[in-house]
């Protein structure tokens, strides 16, 4: 089978290392003139491009690179999954400004002085969890603290010299997320069985009348046996509800990477997210080039 070429911004990353090298030096001895000439500056211009176009292509490549599953199936690590965001339940998030249920939201105000100029005065963003909800029915959480969130929804209210802007993931809506994805069972969040047994004795001992059960000469008072009796009791429920809930499926969620590589949530449908980063790298990469030609071109007339 015929293998297909590399792509262009894979193989300029490998030679990356070579190429900043040569632009950094032609650069630096540009800059040793008392004068710089109008190809020094081009050539800058070129530098910065790379370096732009480095952060979109390494930006591109997460998004397109990282594998995407079904959460019941989905591996432990940096995945993407999608699916539609769910409230948890109880009382639902409200937006600030115009109190609609969200899954998230975030507010700006600004406030405009008297040169025309917007500065801001509050930038609040929430940070509770919510459910994302794939095909199958099965569920993950989603922790969204210091994740990107791109969200459709925005909402903006000017009233004089103050305005209100605001981002929203609505209920219902089809996401997807890329980011650390963990699953545990609620056994593995549990006390050990020791610490568990210490607190149910505690509870215990200030209600009264669930200890005195074990009173069986109702004098007021436990005796060793009596005690003794007691605490297998406990012991025996302790050992009951861990067992029940050694049986509970486990949960899962996902959260910013440990790593820093990139947390991400969007309603953006993700295959037009990455065809907008790669439309993207592919422009700065385009215009790299073409700043490297007007800097031969100027160099040669220097």
């Amino acid at each position: 089978m015929r293998q297909a070429p590399p792509e262009l911004g894979s193989l300029l990353r490998d030679l990356l290392p070579a190429l900043a090298a040569a632009l950094g030096y032609i650069l630096w001895l540009g800059l040793q003139a008392q004068r710089p000439q109008a190809w020094q500056l081009a050539l800058l211009l070129a530098a910065s491009l790379l370096c732009l176009w480095m952060g979109a292509y390494r930006r591109y490549r997460h998004y397109a690179d990282t594998p995407g599953a079904p959460i019941a199936s989905a591996p432990q690590g940096y995945i993407a999954i999608e699916g539609v965001g769910r409230a948890l339940p109880g009382e639902p998030l409200r937006s600030p400004l115009n109190y609609l249920p969200c899954l998230w939201y975030r507010i700006v105000q600004q406030r405009k002085d008297g040169q025309g100029h917007w500065h801001v005065e509050r930038d609040e963003t929430s940070d509770a969890s919510f459910i994302l909800e794939d095909e199958d029915g099965s569920r993950c959480s989603i922790d969204p603290r210091d994740a990107r969130i791109e969200a459709v929804h925005k909402d903006e209210i000017r009233l004089d010299d103050c305005r209100s802007t605001q981002w929203l993931l609505i209920p219902g809506t089809r996401l997807f997320a890329i980011g650390h994805f963990e699953s545990r069972r609620p056994i593995e969040d549990r006390a050990s069985a020791e610490a568990e047994l210490r607190d149910k004795l505690s509870d215990w001992k200030r209600d009264r009348s669930s200890l005195m059960q074990f009173d069986t000469d109702r004098n007021g008072e436990l005796d060793v046996a009596e005690w003794e009796h007691a605490r297998a009791a406990a012991h025996a429920e302790v050992l009951a509800e861990r067992e029940a809930a050694a049986d509970f499926p486990p949960y899962h969620c996902l959260r910013e990477p440990a790593d820093g590589r990139p947390f991400v949530i969007s309603d953006h449908p993700r295959e037009q997210v990455i065809a907008r980063l790669q439309r993207r790298h592919q422009v700065m990469l385009a215009v790299f080039f073409l700043a490297l030609l007007i800097t031969a071109r100027l160099a040669s007339h220097a």
